[in-house]
């Protein structure tokens, strides 16, 4: 009988270590796109790292738990560049769920952020070729996550988050070309 207790006692054990998201946490059902998702999301938090291997979107899907009713649900991220080009924008949209209130954007370029209801833009002062911080995933004192609202939501509704760079117009990818063979130009006559 003591044998039969241990046996359970362990299966559970070995079922937490497999799956650590606790009861009842917000949980990350499926994600599309190329780029890789790590995701560390728990009762009442969102959060993951976004490693960015091409500028595709990424949808990210989740479902609500009861736990993650209580109150605003924290988000933060670390968008990984290992696409080694500049970033000059990226947002985070959201699908079925809305922002509450901004948090931190850090990043080593600089960084600037808006919002709306359903949208977080990170505008980059120079382009970001590395690693940004959106919210504060890696719990450092001065910096705060960004919050959904969960109002008006239940146990089972799901939602997403929408990760983009958006495409640069054309004119804007033309111009540096353009006054770059100019330049070069002038340099030749010289």
């Amino acid at each position: 009988m003591n044998m039969n207790k241990f046996v359970a006692a362990a299966a559970i054990a070995l079922g937490a270590l497999a799956f650590p998201h606790a009861a009842g946490a917000v949980v990350l059902t499926s994600s599309s796109g190329a780029n890789l998702v790590t995701d560390y999301s728990d009762a009442g938090v969102v959060s993951f790292d976004l490693d960015l291997r091409d500028f595709s979107t990424t949808t990210l899907n989740f479902v609500l738990e009861e736990s993650d009713l209580a109150g605003p649900l924290n988000f933060s991220a670390i968008i990984r560049n290992l696409v080694g080009l500049s970033m000059h924008q990226f947002t985070f949209g959201l699908q079925g769920i809305r922002y509450a209130a901004p948090g931190s954007v850090s990043s080593f370029s600089g960084a600037q952020a808006s919002y709306s209801s359903d949208v977080a833009v990170i505008q980059f002062a120079n382009g970001e070729t590395a690693d940004t911080l959106f919210g504060n995933p890696t719990l450092l004192d001065g910096r705060s996550d960004w919050l959904l609202d969960t109002s008006g939501l239940a146990a089972g509704d799901t939602f997403s988050i929408v990760a983009q760079v958006p495409e640069p117009s054309t004119v804007a990818m033309v111009l540096p070309l353009l006054a770059g063979l100019l330049l070069g130009r002038r340099r030749k006559r010289g």
